[in-house]
Parts: C-alpha cells; sequence; structure tokens
C-alpha cells in the first residue's frame, strides 16, 4: 500500500518536472532528425551566412556594370 502511495508519488513529481519534460524533448529532436533528417527551423531560415569577399566581388561587379549603362558601351562578356 505505501509502495503504490510512493510511486504514484513519485511519478507525479517526475511529470512535474521541467527537467524531465526538457529531457525526453531532446531524445525526442533526435529521434526525429535520425528518422526525417534535419528540421527547417534549425537550419536557419532566412540567415544565409556569406563570405564578405562575395560580398565586395558582387559590389564592384554591379558597380562596374551599372557605369557600363551609364556610358552606353557594350557589356564585357
Amino acid at each position: 500500500m505505501w509502495l503504490q502511495v510512493f510511486e504514484a508519488w513519485l511519478t507525479a513529481r517526475l511529470l512535474a518536472s521541467p527537467a524531465f519534460h526538457r529531457a525526453v524533448q531532446s531524445v525526442h529532436k533526435k529521434i526525429r532528425q535520425i528518422q526525417h533528417g534535419k528540421d527547417p527551423e534549425d537550419m536557419g531560415g532566412t540567415n544565409i551566412d556569406t563570405d564578405p569577399s562575395e560580398t565586395k566581388k558582387f559590389m564592384h561587379y554591379y558597380i562596374d556594370e551599372l557605369k557600363e549603362q551609364i556610358r552606353g558601351t557594350p557589356p564585357k562578356k
């Protein structure tokens, strides 16, 4: 009898614990990643990491194109 009461109390306390819920959530997330691959939310969405040198190259190319359009010269190929 006392063992059943203790078991019920311990179970209720465990289910009310935030640490228990975080652990279950972590295990569920890992199992889901194994079955279905990485979630799109974890991939960063629109937070694209770009190389600063690539941005500089693009800006240089874009400015050159604008200059050529203003001068009226044909584009370089």
